[in-house]
């Protein structure tokens, strides 16, 4: 449930971001091709170093990089080179201040500094893998500005004791290397495929690692259950098929469904029934419903569920076959079918964990007894033949209901939470002079941009400009960045609004925010209504 803001309580917030320091522990995550390990940041002490170091981060600067120099049971250094055999530096800023507080202790992260020049870090970083309090001080060393937590520390210790060869003179005297072999490439080396911002608290990695957000695993469904001696077959129903569905459950509430036979089985192809009783020796057809509209919005692919016809459009009474396997070539596809093309219209699928019961009836082999049954009956599935035929000779659906049942869920769709374009701590680089810093496509770019609360002058106040309390920004326009693209949320610009689509204030969530050019010179926007608090 949501619930509509005023845009003083959101002004509110935003003045309070733009006037303290970052209040929420920030932790990353470094995927290498070995492993991945997290450390949690050292905002407190060391604010401009992990500002210098995130700035990086979601610039994707650090982006196919590789650890470039290890001394075994002592220290690894990365953040430094390109994953290449050729000399590619990562472009670099400026140099940061040293903020040398924090010892060298194990597991601790520290920016990287020339020997005897205390204050020019920029992209490097070390990792302590042991205590080099006493090897490490302000002359030699960066500030400690991170540690790594939790598993990491075991991850990198097994990249600490990998064995290290030296390439060249230069940027690979030391590097670690994943295999030796006679001709070195890219990939021997431990390649940072990326660093990036973990989504969640200290707490949440705690609790559940690099496996956050949970995701769900399954859900609960309204389903339909066919009851076979083969075992249980359950089916989803589509909800945009609703001609179809209903025909489909007008049999089932009925109990036209029950004790009804698997009548036709084609190898490969399909599994069809809903039409026939085995009653005292002889096939009887269920009495039918008029037939119903074509509804061929969905492909016939392995597993859904379909209403058979005869050759007209609209001729689909109580009959359904299975797809046993993809026939969206043979039976029509939809995306390029209309209502009344003549394509067989799937109205439902088999639950993921139920295909085994579809093809355990496809397995049965069929036979003709159009002698013996009728010319229906060319291709009827037996699981044993007597002489007369009995019941259990047939596959026999006992019984067709309407329950609930788990489904795994194979693509889980995210919900709000989970692609925040956030501020502060969240994804926003808080910057010197109190803007926001965040991503934002434009004309099919992304750029980095810097957003600064509006700073109304003496004259403007006498104007009356902030009377209305209409929320004004300012974009930095000496510092636009553009970024390589790489498929990260993003704010949207199209001239004229600025579409943040979800936006983490300290904690508290705001969606739909939306901002409007109002001078172009200087690219002010202003906060428009209608954004909601999550």
């Amino acid at each position: 449930m949501t619930r509509k803001f005023c845009p003083a309580l959101l002004m509110g917030l935003l003045a309070s971001l733009f006037s303290q320091a970052m209040m929420a522990q920030t932790i990353v995550c470094v995927e290498t091709n070995l492993d991945t390990f997290c450390m949690k940041l050292k905002e407190a002490d060391a604010p401009m170093a992990t500002g210098n170091f995130l700035r990086y981060v979601d610039n994707s600067a650090y982006t196919n990089t590789f650890i470039n120099q290890s001394v075994r049971g002592s220290y690894m250094v990365g953040g430094m080179w390109q994953a290449s055999l050729d000399a590619t530096p990562v472009v670099t800023g400026g140099s940061v201040p040293n903020e040398f507080k924090l010892a060298n202790a194990p597991y601790t992260v520290a920016m990287v500094t020339q020997n005897g020049q205390p204050d020019s870090a920029t992209s490097g970083w070390r990792i302590n893998v042991a205590d080099n309090s006493a090897a490490f001080s302000k002359a030699n060393s960066g500030a400690v500005f991170a540690e790594v937590i939790g598993d990491g520390k075991a991850v990198v210790d097994r990249l600490s004791k990998l064995s290290v060869y030296a390439i060249n003179a230069s940027f690979l005297n030391q590097a670690p290397m994943l295999q030796l072999d006679n001709q070195i490439t890219a990939d021997d080396v431990v390649q940072v495929k990326r660093i990036y911002r973990y989504a969640g608290t200290e707490a949440d990695f705690d609790q559940y690692g690099l496996n956050f957000p949970p995701q769900p695993t399954s859900t609960i469904a309204d389903v339909v259950c066919m009851d076979t001696n083969k075992g249980e077959l359950c089916i989803k129903l589509y909800t945009d098929t609703p001609i179809t569905v209903a025909n489909f459950l007008s049999y089932v509430r009925s109990g036209a469904y029950d004790n009804t036979v698997i009548h036709r089985s084609v190898t490969n192809f399909v599994v069809q029934g809903g039409g026939f009783k085995f009653v005292n020796g002889a096939m009887v057809a269920i009495p039918t419903s008029p037939a119903i509209a074509n509804e061929s919005l969905h492909n016939n692919t392995r597993g859904t569920i379909a209403m058979a016809m005869t050759s007209a459009p609209n001729s689909a009474t109580s009959q359904w076959f299975f797809n046993e396997v993809d026939n969206t070539t043979t039976l029509n596809n939809a995306s390029t079918s209309t209502a009344s093309s003549g394509a067989f219209s799937p109205f439902g699928e088999v639950i993921a964990t139920q295909l085994s019961t579809l093809d355990s009836i496809a397995a049965v082999t069929p036979t003709d007894q159009t002698a013996t049954l009728g010319s229906t009956f060319a291709a009827i599935p037996l699981i044993k033949t007597d002489t007369p035929f009995q019941t259990d000779d047939f596959i026999t659906i006992n019984r067709v209901f309407e329950t609930q049942r788990e489904i795994p869920i194979s693509n889980v769709v995210k919900g709000p939470l989970d692609n925040i374009v956030a501020m502060t701590a969240y994804g926003y680089l808080y910057s010197s002079n109190y803007g926001a810093r965040f991503p934002v496509r434009v004309g099919g770019r992304l750029y980095m941009i810097i957003l600064n609360s509006h700073v109304y002058t003496p004259d403007e106040i006498t104007l009356g400009l902030n009377a209305d309390g209409v929320a004004r920004f300012d974009v930095d326009t000496t510092r636009i960045i553009q970024l390589n693209e790489n498929g990260r949320i993003a704010a949207t610009y199209d001239g004229q609004l600025l579409t943040i689509p979800t936006v983490r204030i300290v904690d508290q969530v705001f969606a739909n925010v939306v901002l409007k050019l109002v001078d172009p010179k200087i690219l002010q926007f202003q906060l428009l209504p209608g954004y909601e608090q999550l």
